[in-house]
């Protein structure tokens, strides 16, 4: 069973966002050896919820990171 925090939940605003989150989710993986992953359409929830686990925590922190990161930057545009 995967540790709860080794899951991280990502809304989405809309398509450009789902677009942008599909880019970032190909480069982190790259850039961190390919490391497991299971991404999970939430649709029992409102919005474009997706559940995002990894088989550790400590990479799934550090994706909910550079993730929440990324939207602060993309927010300013």
């Amino acid at each position: 069973m995967v540790p709860t925090d080794a899951t991280t939940e990502i809304r989405l605003d809309g398509s450009d966002d789902a677009d942008r989150f599909s880019t970032f989710v190909r480069s982190f993986l790259s850039a961190n050896g390919f490391p497991f992953v299971i991404i999970h359409d939430a649709p029992e929830r409102a919005g474009q919820l997706r559940r995002v686990v990894f088989e550790d925590a400590k990479v799934s922190a550090k994706f909910a990171s550079e993730w929440l990161r990324l939207r602060g930057t993309a927010g300013q545009a």
